[in-house]
């Protein structure tokens, strides 16, 4: 039988909220460095460790997992409390980040990156589940545009930090400064987060767990393998994708049928939450997917060095830091969260289209400039839509929406750079052909090497890198059009978002499986008064 839903316990003191909070941006900002300062030190750790053939296996084990571990752990912190999960997913990847910083060969550091993404994949979860079990929805929106803020400031310092300890220590600090830090925050949770009282034993939904698992794996290695190490039509690629489909199809006639679903189907049936994650999907797939593109495009086709080429993406994270931190005040204050997914599409689809217009005379300033039309866009959507979705679901199912906006974003972004990986490489060799001179590439040089190694069309002769430049030029105006669409649509997705009373602001509209005890003031449903505590 399922657990019984347990009487709430008063939200934290306004104090206790702080420090709680302290420790989950902690625990994000190791798991925010982590992905950004191994980019850059990746090359390094695999050459060392004579794997250099297996490296693009550091990031997709990583990421594999972290998917896959996500919905599993907002799930079971509904069952078990949010003080486990929490506890938990940070254990697991001070242990995988240990493991990690202590590899011998390239086959150990990718098997412990697994085990470090299915950590980082749960804390990112529980922290915004936890932020949702110690505040009140109405101040919930500023907690969030906090965490947007912290993970955008992670993209700015983390490549520069990897490439510091690479330099100047060695490649295993990458890993291993995650661990003081990681305790530190392992005993704040341990102290301030509450354990919920006992209750009958849940049910766990095991079949389904595994068919959610396997699926997102086959889905994900199908892109990330799709016109890279296999062509699309390969039977290794079409065997994935029939899989993925076969699994997920698995997947949601065992939810109909669990007594606690992964992902209760509920969510698709009702309008706030199906939208939302609708448009999720979307931004993952038209702008957070091109990201990755974003550094690339700047050092080919302008010209800029790696490093330069960072300075220039900071701009984003910075609109990013700024529209999710007063995105998050705003809706705080008003509680009206729907006009700013509805401009934060807008806004981002016009720093696409601007961004698709780059070619090799636009100046650097004018490239920043595009760049914080982008992110000033995202920095309305992504934390905010957490808070829209939490609002829109009773606390019991708390975990299970905010780990599914989460994968949602992730399949998306997945799911966008294969179909845009596609496209380069389709378009790439006719434009290389067109702009460069016949022979003077490097005998045996596959142009899509020089996407990953941007780098080195600053050693070719001028005429090439003039070529090159204007090559790369054509294909990513193609494919930030191709976005286009996509961003178009996450629009449309936006305009259906229905507004609804945040619980916390209108106290009509509060969910009545979330009513305070008589005891707690009614200003406590934003986490201002004085609280024994939170189950967290």
């Amino acid at each position: 039988m399922s657990a019984p839903a347990a009487a709430p316990a008063a939200l934290p003191s306004r104090g206790q909220a702080l420090v709680i909070f302290g420790g989950l941006l902690l625990a994000l900002l190791i798991v925010g460095l982590d992905q950004t300062t191994v980019a850059v030190a990746a090359p390094t750790m695999m050459q060392k460790l004579g794997g250099l053939g297996d490296l693009p296996w550091v990031f997709s084990a990583n990421l594999l997992a972290a998917a896959a571990a996500a919905p599993l752990f907002g799930k079971l912190s509904d069952l078990f409390g949010r003080r486990a999960l929490f506890i938990t997913a940070l254990a697991v990847f001070v242990a995988g980040s240990a493991a990690c910083g202590l590899a011998q060969n390239g086959g150990q550091l990718i098997a412990f990156r697994a085990v470090q993404g299915a950590g980082s994949g749960g804390i990112t979860a529980m922290v915004v589940v936890v932020i949702g079990a110690i505040v009140g929805p109405r101040t919930r929106a500023a907690y969030q545009g906090y965490v947007g803020a912290e993970l955008a400031v992670a993209q700015v310092i983390g490549p520069w930090l990897g490439g510091y300890l690479t330099d100047h220590a060695t490649w295993r600090w990458v890993f291993l400064l995650n661990v003081p830090v990681g305790l530190i925050a392992l005993v704040v949770a341990w102290l301030t987060l509450k354990a919920p009282p006992a209750g009958a034993r849940p049910v766990i939904d095991w079949f389904g767990a595994a068919f959610l698992v396997a699926g997102i794996a086959c889905l994900l290695l199908a892109l990330s393998w799709g016109g890279t190490k296999y062509h699309w039509s390969s039977g290794q690629v079409i065997g994935l994708l029939v899989a993925a489909a076969a699994l997920l199809t698995a997947f949601a006639f065992t939810e109909r049928r669990a007594a606690e679903p992964i992902v209760p189907l509920g969510f698709f049936r009702d309008r706030v939450t199906a939208v939302a994650l609708l448009l999720m999907l979307l931004v993952g797939m038209s702008i957070f997917s091109l990201t990755f593109y974003m550094p690339a495009m700047l050092q080919i086709v302008t010209g800029v060095s790696a490093t330069d080429s960072g300075f220039l993406v900071l701009p984003l994270q910075l609109g990013v830091v700024a529209t999710s931190i007063v995105s998050g005040h705003v809706v705080a204050a008003s509680g009206r969260y729907r006009p700013w997914p509805i401009a934060g599409t807008a806004v981002a689809a016009v720093g696409v289209y601007l961004l698709s217009r780059i070619t090799p005379g636009t100046g650097e300033v004018t490239a920043m400039l595009f760049m914080v039309i982008v992110g000033l866009g995202l920095g309305c959507l992504v934390q905010l839509m957490v808070v829209v979705v939490q609002n829109a679901v009773p606390q019991r199912e708390l975990g299970s929406v905010t780990a599914s906006t989460g994968l949602f974003r992730i399949v998306g972004g997945a799911v966008g750079s294969g179909v845009f990986g596609a496209i380069l490489n389709a378009r790439l060799p006719d434009a290389v052909a067109k702009h460069v001179p016949r022979g003077a590439l490097p005998p045996g040089m596959p142009v899509g090497f020089l996407t990953q190694n941007p780098s080195q069309v600053k050693k070719m002769p001028p005429p090439v890198r003039t070529g090159l430049a204007a090559a790369f030029a054509d294909v990513f105006h193609v494919i930030f059009l191709s976005a286009l669409p996509l961003a178009a649509l996450a629009f449309v997705a936006a305009l259906l978002l229905k507004q609804i009373p945040m619980r916390g602001h209108d106290p009509a509209a509060a969910d009545p499986e979330e009513a305070a005890p008589p005891a707690v003031p009614a200003q406590q449903a934003d986490g201002e008064g004085a609280g024994a505590g939170t189950e967290g």
